[in-house]
């Protein structure tokens, strides 16, 4: 009988020792201690047989500490419950690569000092004399304008000697533009004495044979006397580059354009006054100042400005010829 009661005393001990190494601790993260065995669990946490007795509350899986949750993933049955509330190391980052400082080549500096005649021969230098040889010229054709010279001779001087050729010209004094030369017209033979011979008529602004005396520096004058000597009036051109379009030159060669009534001879004469834009047919110079003049539109009477600078070529024309 003392044998029975012994085994069981055995027996007993030994499942107390059993019980106490299946029970464990698990720690949460406010700090609090659960001492027990896991007794069931779910998606939802866990609930302990504490030693104490009895059971605790489900505990989120959240609310367990890492080390408690490794030590509950042991159990493969609670593993894929808990795993995904295990925090994973992050990788060890490498090293960066130790940076290499390397010598940097370095172009050789010429051994004589750089000037300005020296880059000359390069291409940039060459393509900057071209430049300037190019506004040379350029300079030499606008000064041959402005001064009233041949702008073969002007561009020809500074071809050959840059800069000091336009100079030269520059500072010399402006041609005047010369009209050209008036045909002179033989008088036709007195008419035979006789009692019923008439006086001769006396002459005036055309004189007996239809042409005036040639006034000096009067281009409008000298197409009259040539409308009046043949009968057909031959138009009169003027083209900058061949004159030097200015003030001076439209007081000249045009002054009759100048009258508020004009001669009997030029009153059918109209100026056709050609720009890079326009071209205006005028009867009429209201006005001149040193850089523009206002001419009066044959039709319709408008007056309009043009600068000396836009004119390309002054003509004097019969208004019966417009258009052909």
């Amino acid at each position: 009988m003392r044998r029975c009661y012994s085994l069981l005393a055995l027996v007993a001990l030994a499942l107390q020792l059993a019980i106490s190494s299946a029970a464990a601790t698990f720690k949460l993260e406010d700090g609090t201690t659960i001492y027990g065995e896991l007794s069931g669990f779910d998606d939802a946490g866990a609930v302990f047989r504490l030693d104490s007795g009895g059971f605790s509350q489900r505990i989120p899986w959240s609310k367990f500490t890492q080390d408690s949750l490794k030590d509950l993933a042991e159990n493969s049955r609670v593993r894929p419950l808990v795993d995904p509330f295990i925090e994973i190391p992050p990788e060890a980052k490498p090293k960066p690569r130790p940076i290499v400082l390397k010598d940097v080549p370095k172009v050789d500096l010429p051994g004589s000092r750089t000037t300005f005649f020296s880059s000359l021969p390069t291409p940039v230098g060459l393509f900057i004399l071209g430049l300037l040889y190019a506004a040379n010229l350029f300079a030499a054709y606008e000064i041959a304008l402005f001064r009233n010279r041949p702008v073969a001779v002007v561009c020809g001087v500074s071809a050959v000697l840059p800069l000091l050729g336009p100079l030269a010209f520059l500072a010399s004094h402006t041609l005047e533009a010369t009209p050209d030369a008036v045909p002179e017209v033989p008088p036709p033979p007195p008419p035979a004495p006789g009692p019923m011979a008439p006086a001769p008529a006396a002459t005036g602004s055309l004189g007996a044979v239809g042409v005036p005396p040639p006034p000096s520096g009067g281009g409008l004058r000298v197409a009259a006397q040539q409308e009046a000597a043949s009968g057909t009036f031959t138009p009169k051109v003027f083209k900058r580059g061949e004159v030097m379009i200015n003030r001076r030159f439209v007081e000249t060669q045009f002054s009759g354009f100048f009258r508020m009534v004009p001669l009997e001879s030029e009153r059918d004469l109209v100026l056709v006054v050609k720009t890079a834009k326009n071209e205006y047919v005028g009867k009429r110079i209201s006005r001149i100042t040193a850089g523009e003049f206002f001419l009066i539109l044959l039709q319709g009477g408008q007056e309009v400005s043009i600068s000396f600078g836009e004119v390309a070529q002054i003509t004097i024309q019969h208004k019966d010829n417009i258009g052909k």
